[in-house]
């Protein structure tokens, strides 16, 4: 007996990989009781206190069948306390997983003494903390498990805090069964629950939910971090690194998302859900707090034959409604069935999507009706829409201010096709207030693969309300521009995965808007006589220059080297005379080429979209600024000629750190005039034009760097075969090269010399519409 603690303590640390102590042990004919046990986690983290354990067996048995004699465990007054904030839990979790999950199953299957053992867990509470406060709070519960089965009760229980994000739940009754191994949910009974979620735009906190992935994650083994640090901005690409046109992240995008299935993979084929009486409210900050759902019952039935019936049904305060009647096969990903939802606030929706930038959620609300009808195993049709009004999001990657009003309502029919997990599209409508684009087509993602097949159709439509679609928040000033006249436009995008080479790209517009009204600060007037250049740097230092007609730093187009225009166009532009702004086989490219890289690589902005940039916006990358970028570029081409775009585009980019406009940087990196630039300068500088303060090192060294006399190299070359400079100049450029120079303050002054011709015909071809393919990546 005066070993017996010591010795049970061994046992249970080594069969559950914790660190154990026992006060006192009693030992009698019929049972073996154990007092004032503690187990811990042998890296932290983890407390685990139990009054009294009793152990019910015969102790003749045990001399003949060791432990398997024992035939019920009986623990009294639990506490448990989990500490996620403790850096050695994962460690605990981890020993706990390895020794626990080495041991074979028990296999019983019968009751009681009949073969099967009996744990009996009686007034548990349960104690779970993060770094942001309390998670977990469970009192008075208990635990039963006879073979397999396994019930649970508690009277209460609270997940989160109070003073936050929570949900208090009444009676709880859960029933667990193994099946194959694994336990599976089987039947769960609430009565009565609270929820309530913050407006996380104005907390600091984050969402409840993330919380319990997070600490679900934790305790499944996986490499999620509690501590939910922010992610890393995506690293600036050579050209356009902006929202949109960033990394696409790492995951597989042929992976389907597979919680829903991993749900009902949980639960028994006759599983039985009911959960009645619940509440859901928000709370902003500063309003306190405001009831969104009431009486809300979620019941869904098993019919052990791979369908399950969900019945959900609530009301709101203000008349709104959500009903869902469903019947789904999961593992078939087929449905049938109805759901409606009117007039429900987005702050009842904002918990459940914590990666929705909401902002004012409380201003908004959506609605929706859907029916599906399971035909057969293979086709769902699907036919209903839904409409979100007054949508209010706020995110530094969208816009520096919250965009609001945004209204936006889908309808449509098709059908799904569960076992080629494909979305046929016959028809759909989406309406941004006044303007309606159809839609046809489908959409298809396995495991190995996904498949894009859409044409997107404008109907004519008035030109104020093609760019009124745009919320007036993400357009700013432009929001005064008016026109007369229609818009429509036909888009078609066709690709898949498995040969993304094959990808297509079609857009056709019929444009007939003339401008009526422009706002005073883009008028191009102002551009046709000496103008204050203005530029915001990253480093938010600002530089300012004079430029334009009649300006010392201006170079008119007709002094321009032709060997500048010819490399400009050819690296930055290929297409520039032949598109109105915006070039689709450029737009197309470099989707294919981001999408096989999983990856921002490459942008398709044109020239014309460069100078809209550097005229009047500033460098913030927003999604917000590209929409206005749009609107500015379609301007300037209708405003200005090509060739006072271009004229205007040479004099005002930057070529280098504090080097804007052609012709100072002729005289920086040369010391010649624009007019005397030869074939190699003028690819070294239109080489630069993505990164000038990168490429600037080349000027540093006195000397081109390997890569950046490779892309110079093959620029020269591109423009040779796409007869914008013939052979002579060709092999002029490529001699310069391997001799070329730099001109530094103090040098002497360049020693005269003669060009060759530039060898090409004076007018775009067609090759001109190919654009630039290499796009100069470094190897």
């Amino acid at each position: 007996a005066s070993r017996a603690p010591a010795r049970a303590a061994a046992m249970i640390s080594s069969r559950l990989g914790v660190d154990a102590s026992i006060e006192d042990t009693e030992v009698s004919l019929g049972s073996f009781v154990l007092r004032g046990v503690e187990l811990t986690g042998r890296a932290g983290g983890l407390d685990v206190r139990i009054d009294r354990v009793d152990l019910g067996l015969s102790f003749v048995a045990v001399l003949f069948r060791g432990a398997a004699a024992v035939r019920s465990v009986s623990a009294r007054t639990v506490d448990v306390r989990m500490d996620l904030r403790d850096e050695g839990l994962a460690g605990s979790l981890a020993a706990i997983r390895e020794r626990v999950g080495a041991r074979p199953s028990e296999g019983a299957t019968g009751t009681g003494s009949a073969g099967g053992r009996v744990y009996e867990v009686r007034s548990v509470s349960v104690h779970v903390v993060d770094r942001e406060g309390d998670l977990v709070t469970i009192g008075d519960s208990s635990l039963t498990k006879i073979a397999d089965d396994l019930r649970c009760a508690s009277t209460d229980s609270l997940l989160g805090d109070r003073a936050g994000d929570y949900a208090a739940f009444g009676p709880t009754e859960i029933h667990l069964r193994r099946v194959d191994g694994d336990w599976l949910l089987h039947a769960i009974e609430i009565e009565n629950a609270d929820i309530r979620a913050l407006r996380h735009g104005e907390s600091e906190a984050h969402p409840l939910a993330l919380r319990l992935r997070d600490a679900l994650a934790l305790l499944r083994g996986s490499d999620s971090d509690p501590a939910r640090p922010e992610p890393a901005e995506n690293p600036a690409s050579e050209r356009d690194a902006e929202v949109g046109e960033q990394s696409a992240g790492t995951s597989d995008p042929g992976e389907i998302p597979e919680a829903p299935t991993r749900l009902f993979a949980r639960l028994t084929s006759d599983a039985d859900l009911s959960v009645s009486n619940v509440r859901i409210e928000s709370r902003t900050t500063d309003e306190g707090r405001v009831e969104r759902i009431q009486d809300l019952e979620l019941d869904v039935d098993g019919g052990g034959d791979g369908w399950y019936h969900i019945v959900v049904g609530g009301e709101t305060p203000r008349g709104g409604r959500l009903l869902a009647d469903l019947s789904l096969m999961p593992s078939e990903a087929r449905a049938e069935g109805r759901i409606e939802a009117r007039g429900i606030s987005l702050a009842l929706v904002e918990p459940f999507v914590p990666e929705v930038p909401f902002y004012d959620s409380e201003a908004g609300t959506v609605s929706a009706k859907l029916e599906l009808d399971a035909e057969s195993a293979d086709r769902v049709r699907i036919d209903g829409g839904f409409r979100v009004e007054e949508l209010a999001v706020f995110d530094e990657r969208i816009s520096a201010d919250p965009v609001e009003h945004i209204n936006v309502s889908v309808r449509g029919k098709g059908d799904w096709l569960p076992k080629l997990r494909r979305l046929e599209i016959a028809s759909a409508q989406i309406r941004m207030n006044e303007a309606l684009v159809l839609i046809e087509g489908e959409l298809e993602r396995t495991r190995d693969h996904y498949l894009v097949d859409l044409v997107a159709k404008l109907p004519p439509t008035p030109c104020n309300d093609v760019v009124s679609a745009i919320p007036n928040d993400v357009l700013g000033s432009l929001s005064s521009f008016e026109w007369s006249g229609n818009w429509s436009a036909v888009t078609r995008i066709s690709l898949d995965s498995r040969d993304l080479e094959a990808a297509e790209l079609s857009i056709k517009v019929r444009n007939l808007c003339t401008f009526e009204r422009a706002p005073r600060w883009v008028r191009v007037e102002r551009f046709r006589e000496p103008f204050r250049h203005r530029v915001v740097e990253p480093d938010d230092t600002v530089f300012e220059m004079m430029t334009g007609p009649g300006s010392p730093s201006w170079v008119a187009l007709s002094d321009v080297s032709p060997f500048l225009v010819a490399a400009v166009i050819s690296h930055e532009d290929g297409g520039f005379y032949e598109h109105g702004g915006f070039a689709p086989w450029a737009i197309r490219d470099a989707l294919v080429r981001n999408l096989q890289e999983g990856r921002y690589v490459v942008g398709a902005s044109t020239i014309s979209m460069q100078l809209a940039k550097n005229l009047f916006l500033q460098r913030d990358k927003t999604l917000s600024r590209k929409a206005q970028e749009v609107i500015l570029t379609w301007w300037l081409e209708n405003a200005l000629t090509k060739e006072e775009i271009l004229e205007l585009y040479l004099n005002v980019i930057e070529y280098g750190p504090g080097v804007y406009g052609l012709r100072n940087a002729a005289a920086h990196y040369f010391d010649r005039p624009p007019s005397e630039l030869s074939p190699a300068e003028s690819a070294y500088l239109a080489c630069m034009l993505p990164s000038p303060k990168r490429y600037h090192v080349s000027y540093e060294r006195n000397q081109l760097t390997r890569s950046m006399k490779g892309r110079s190299r093959r620029l020269l070359e591109h423009m040779a075969k796409r007869e914008r400079i013939g052979p002579e100049a060709l092999a002029y450029g490529l001699s310069e090269l391997e001799d070329f120079h730099f001109y530094h303050e103090g040098d002497p002054p360049p020693p005269p010399r003669t060009l060759p011709p530039l060898g090409a015909p004076e007018e775009p071809g067609p090759n001109d519409l190919d654009p630039y393919e290499a796009l100069f990546v470094d190897p």
